[in-house]
């Protein structure tokens, strides 16, 4: 007897259970945090900037050589950019390093490495150096006599790898490396994200 009027009341629960509409959970307003997305993007905050640069002139002045500046961050848009000091980096007909300029935004903490525009990040030969050496092995299937091996190969290496990235060429031509060029792409970085980001 008790079980059949324990089970009558489970099925009348059940039954009203259903009946019953179900009111919708209440859903706490969500507090939207200030952020702002940054346009410059990657893993660290460390951007190499390529800016126009007198190298001879900077080898000759060192620190005291006039660096151009951003008037305002490129990844926060804040019009204060400071200095951040001083980095040394080599570069190709130099034996001793040169001094780099480098910037900090104190409201994104982002640090810029100014560079000169025609050395790659990443490269200490020059881009015309690098464009020889590139033209030479398409033309002529071989390497330049006057520069290490080794670098020419990796260069020529990240040519093919970018080819096949942006045209699925297996031979890269003179046309694939103007394609990439104009693209702002570095045409001999091993890297898929090799955008040039000049001043």
């Amino acid at each position: 007897m008790f079980c059949s009027r324990s089970l009558c009341q489970f099925r009348i629960s059940t039954r009203t259970c259903s009946q019953i509409e179900r009111q919708p959970r209440r859903r706490h307003p969500r507090t939207e945090t200030p952020f702002r997305l940054p346009r410059v993007t990657g893993r660290y905050p460390f951007v190499v900037l390529q800016v126009t640069v007198n190298v001879k002139r900077l080898f000759a002045l060192g620190k005291e050589y006039p660096w151009p500046r951003p008037t305002r961050c490129l990844s926060c848009n804040s019009p204060r950019v400071w200095g951040h000091g001083y980095v040394q980096r080599y570069f190709e007909g130099y034996t001793q390093p040169l001094w780099v300029k480098r910037l900090r935004c104190p409201d994104c903490h982002i640090v810029y490495t100014l560079r000169p525009d025609l050395f790659y990040r990443g490269f200490r030969y020059s881009l015309w150096t690098i464009l020889s050496s590139l033209m030479t092995r398409i033309v002529s299937h071989r390497f330049m006599p006057c520069l290490p091996r080794q670098n020419q190969q990796y260069w020529y290496k990240g040519l093919l790898l970018q080819g096949q990235r942006l045209r699925n060429v297996i031979c890269p031509d003179t046309q694939t490396v103007r394609e990439i060029i104009s693209r702002g792409l570095v045409p001999v970085s091993h890297a898929l994200d090799c955008a040039v980001l000049r001043l």
